[in-house]
C-alpha cells in the first residue's frame, strides 16, 4: 500500500491523516477540503503529505470520506469515474446500513467498498480539533460488502491497526444496532437535560462535574447529529422507548417511595457502569493516587521527574481542580505494583497524597 486519499479534514480525517503519517511514514497520504484554508493547515499539522489535485484518485489504493453523512451520496458520483480497479472506497460514519447501501447505488463492481467508523472523537469540531492519537485504543468497527474480498478487508484492517486502532468486524445492522445503545441514545440523554434546563437558566449556577460530564456531548454540531440520527432512526427509536421505560420504573419508585426497588436500580448501574471495559491495557492495573499541590509554573512537571527518576510511570493524568493562586488536586494513574513507593516519594517531598478507590 503506498497512496491513500483522505475526503474531508475535519476533527476525524485530520486525526485519521496524522497517525497514518506517523504510523507509515513511507505512505503517501492525499487530502481534500472545501476550504482551502483547512488544506493548508492540513499541511502544516502534518496531517497529509500534499493536497489532492483535480479530483484525480488514479493509482490510490485506499480512498477515506470523512465528510458529513449527507454528502457521501455526492462525493461517491463524483470520484466513481476516477477510481482505479481494486482501489477500497471506506467512510468514517456513524451510520453504516444507510451507507452501505449508496456503496452499492453509486459504486461500480470493480470497486471494494468497505464502511468504517472510529468510534472516537471530540465534542470539537473542525481541523483545530485533531489530535495524532485521537485513534490510539479506540474501536474502529468495519463493515464490508458482502462482495468484498477477504484481503482487501484484511489490508485495510491491517493499515488502521498501525493508528493504535482496535479494529472490528461487524455486518452494518449490528453496528447499527450497538452505536444506537452506546452513542446515539446517550447524544439525546446529554441533549435533553440541557433542554430541561432551558426555562431554569439560573439552576446553570449550581451546575457542577456531574452535569458538565454528563452532557459534554451536548455540544457537538448539531447538523452531523440530525443526520446521524434520522438515519439510523429506526434503531434510535427503539432505544428511546427503552429508556422511557426505565425513567417511568425510576418514576413509579420515588413516586411510590420505594427505597428498595430504587435502590436496587441505582445498584444495577452502578455495576454495569464499573463493568465498562477499559480500552488501554495500562489502566488496569493501574491504582489511582490523588495529590494535594501547589499551584505554580512547572508543578506537573515536578512530579513527572520526581516519579520518573524513580522509573515511575505516568499511565494517566487530570486536573481536578484548582483554587486561584492556591493549591489543586490532581489524580495521576500509575502502576499498582508501584503505588506505595509513589506514595511515599510524594510525602517526602512535602506532598499529600492518597489513593483513590
Amino acid at each position: 500500500m503506498k497512496k491513500v486519499v483522505i475526503i474531508g479534514l475535519g476533527i476525524i480525517g485530520a486525526s485519521l491523516g496524522m497517525a497514518l503519517q506517523n504510523a507509515r511514514p513511507d505512505l503517501e497520504v492525499l487530502g481534500i477540503d472545501i476550504d482551502p484554508v483547512t488544506v493548508e493547515r492540513a499541511m502544516e499539522m502534518a496531517a497529509i503529505s500534499r493536497p489532492l489535485l483535480n479530483w484525480d484518485l488514479s493509482g490510490c489504493d485506499v480512498v477515506f470520506i470523512a465528510t458529513p453523512l449527507s454528502t457521501i451520496p455526492e462525493i461517491l458520483m463524483k470520484i466513481r469515474d476516477t477510481l482505479s480497479p481494486g482501489t477500497v472506497v471506506t467512510d468514517v460514519g456513524s451510520v453504516k446500513t444507510w451507507v452501505m447501501k449508496q456503496y452499492e447505488k453509486y459504486l461500480p463492481s470493480w470497486v471494494n467498498s468497505i464502511g468504517g467508523h472510529p468510534l472516537a472523537g471530540s465534542d470539537r469540531s473542525g481541523i483545530t480539533g485533531a489530535d495524532k492519537y485521537l485513534l490510539q485504543n479506540a474501536v474502529y468497527v468495519l463493515t464490508p460488502l458482502a462482495s468484498t474480498p477477504s484481503e482487501k478487508v484484511e489490508d485495510l484492517k491491517k493499515l488502521l491497526a498501525e493508528t493504535g486502532a482496535q479494529v472490528m468486524i461487524l455486518t452494518p445492522s449490528e453496528h447499527d444496532q450497538m452505536v444506537s445503545k452506546v452513542s446515539h441514545l446517550p447524544h439525546i440523554v446529554a441533549a435533553s437535560l440541557m433542554n430541561n434546563l432551558e426555562q431554569h437558566q439560573e439552576a446553570l449556577r449550581l451546575a457542577a462535574g456531574g452535569l458538565r460530564d454528563t452532557t459534554r456531548i451536548a455540544a457537538s454540531n448539531p447538523r452531523l447529529w440530525e443526520d446521524i440520527l434520522l438515519y439510523n432512526g429506526v434503531s434510535v427509536a427503539e432505544e428511546i422507548r427503552s429508556l422511557i421505560s426505565h425513567l417511568n420504573r425510576y418514576l413509579q419508585a420515588i413516586e411510590g417511595n420505594d427505597g428498595e426497588g430504587l435502590c436496587r436500580y441505582l445498584a444495577g448501574a452502578q455495576q454495569i457502569r464499573k463493568d465498562l471495559p477499559i480500552c488501554r491495557s495500562s489502566l488496569l492495573t493501574s491504582a489511582d493516587i490523588v495529590a494535594i499541590i501547589p499551584d505554580k509554573p512547572g508543578i506537573i512537571g515536578v512530579l513527572g521527574t520526581l516519579l520518573g527518576e524513580a522509573g515511575i510511570n505516568i499511565n494517566d493524568i487530570q486536573i481536578m481542580g484548582v483554587r486561584d493562586e492556591d493549591e489543586g488536586s490532581l489524580r495521576m494513574g500509575v502502576p499498582r505494583s508501584q503505588v506505595q513507593l509513589a506514595l511515599q516519594l510524594l510525602k517526602d517531598n512535602g506532598i499529600r497524597a492518597w489513593i483513590r478507590d
